[in-house]
């Protein structure tokens, strides 16, 4: 209820942000077209004989709507409103812009927007972020007004139940009152112990369901019960559906240590699906496209210097210049992992010589000083150089540019139970791992980064963590 209630205010305020998006774009182009601000000191001319065309810009607002969604929903700027300060609206907005910003000027860099003009880039920013900020206040402040005037309309809710369960999703309804509902009292079930627990409004058994939805106000009823008890509510659910009374049943059938559980459909059966992995199918979708743009960009741009890298490692030892290797990737497939050749041709056969010297932890194989190792592969390994074949990886859809670390299956083998759970995200370029000191981690703290990155995922995180590489590769942080 609380997330259904919450999901309408959510879809309502990004239908407003497209439209003050919509309103900015038209806006900054308008100023631009029809001022002349060439004649200003400090203006914005375009580049010599080159006017201003509005399918040179247009494409800023289809790309940038989607993007702001997303951004401004990882930055809780889909949230309720009643309970926050101006100051929190505020900069709740801003952090979106400040990455939609740099979005959008990344993609003119890429895309070589000659022909785009800075006045309606920033002029669109500008008016954009005062929009979205002033729709916002102005529903924070009609919300406000509403409530003070006791006009806003509550929805009645009735709990059948008296556990302690039960009286936990009353509590909420008082903590959440800004959601616009109120606690009409609870039911005792067929398992209760009679009597009222302290603070607890109980007004009757079940029998007394129809008695109370019949005189009192009661909008929705939810059957906070265990499994054994609701197959006996089946009259009393089919009553409420009778009179248009909406029905909740408490689901969480199985206790959970850190899996999400919510109801899904398959061919119109209704299910329970518990999930410990992020399931959101737009934010992934978005993910994905990032990593197919990205990569295949970061191809093109790098090609010559890995051009120069096959070269090197050509003239300096023999053997293939491309090292193919089987890794793990998502839920166990596995996949043939890429890396520029960094160790002499026969590294393999003399690996069982050298486990004696294996300074890892787990079941993992590194030597800091790898006697294997050629010395252009140690530059390349340095600055993880080595690693840019991966990109192609990451086109093909194997890997993503964030996520664990792939795995060689013998290392998988050896994994305890709690450790296999790395395997149910997508594996990546770079991690938590890779930018907190890499080769300096033992291997159970390893383990827990990637865990706590899966509970954690958001774009957000992606992008930080994307930040964080490219200063621990320049500066080779924690690499052997």
């Amino acid at each position: 209820m609380l997330n259904q209630h919450a999901k309408q205010a959510a879809y309502g305020s990004a239908l407003g942000d497209a439209f003050a998006l919509t309103l900015a774009f038209t806006a900054a182009y308008s100023l631009r077209a029809y001022l002349p601000l060439e004649s200003l000191p400090g203006g914005f001319p375009l580049a010599d004989g080159v006017t201003l065309v509005l399918s040179a810009h247009i494409w800023m607002l289809f790309l940038c709507i989607p993007v702001f969604w997303v951004l401004a929903s990882q930055a809780g700027l889909y949230r309720s409103l009643r309970s926050r300060p101006i100051g929190n609206i505020l900069w709740t907005a801003f952090l979106p812009f400040l990455y939609l910003a740099m979005f959008l000027g990344t993609a003119i860099f890429l895309f070589q927007k000659k022909s785009f003009s800075r006045a309606v880039f920033f002029t669109f920013l500008v008016l954009a972020y005062l929009f979205v900020v002033a729709v916002r206040l102005a529903v924070r402040w009609a919300q406000t007004r509403e409530r003070q005037g006791g006009q806003f309309h509550y929805r009645r809710m009735l709990i059948v139940g008296t556990s302690e369960q039960a009286i936990d999703i009353g509590r909420q309804f008082a903590t959440h009152a800004e959601n616009a509902l109120t606690l009409v009292g609870h039911l005792r079930g067929s398992g209760d112990v009679e009597g009222d627990p302290p603070g607890t409004t109980v007004l009757g058994g079940l029998d007394d369901l129809k008695r109370i939805v019949e005189h009192e106000v009661v909008d929705e009823v939810i059957f906070a019960l265990p499994p054994t008890e609701l197959l006996a509510c089946e009259r009393q659910i089919s009553w409420c559906e009778e009179v248009g009374v909406t029905v909740h049943l408490k689901m969480d059938f199985v206790r959970t240590l850190f899996a999400r559980t919510y109801p899904t459909y398959w061919d119109g059966v209704p299910l329970l699906t518990i999930s410990s992995t992020p399931t959101e199918p737009v934010t992934l979708l978005i993910k994905h496209v990032i990593d197919v743009v990205v990569s295949g960009s970061l191809l093109a741009l790098v090609s010559p210097l890995m051009l120069l890298i096959v070269v090197l490692i050509k003239a300096t030892s023999r053997g293939p210049v491309i090292f193919a290797q089987k890794r793990v990737g998502l839920n166990g497939r596995t996949f043939d992992f890429y890396k520029f050749r960094s160790m002499y041709q026969d590294a393999e056969a003399r690996r069982h010589g050298l486990e004696a010297m294996n300074e890892a932890t787990g079941p993992v194989f590194k030597i800091r000083r790898d006697p294997r190792i050629t010395p252009v592969g140690r530059a390349l390994r340095k600055f993880s150089l080595d690693e840019l074949p991966q990109l192609w990886n990451v086109l093909k859809g194997e890997m993503s540019l964030v996520g664990p670390r792939p795995p060689i299956p013998g290392e998988v083998e050896l994994y305890e139970r709690w450790q296999r759970r790395r395997l149910s995200m997508k594996p990546g370029l770079t991690c938590l791992w890779q930018v907190n000191g890499r080769s300096q981690i033992g291997f159970d703290e390893w383990m827990r980064l990637d865990l706590a990155y899966i509970d954690n995922w958001s774009l957000k995180l992606d992008f930080i963590i994307l930040l964080r590489t490219v200063p621990a590769v320049l500066f080779a942080r924690g690499a052997h």
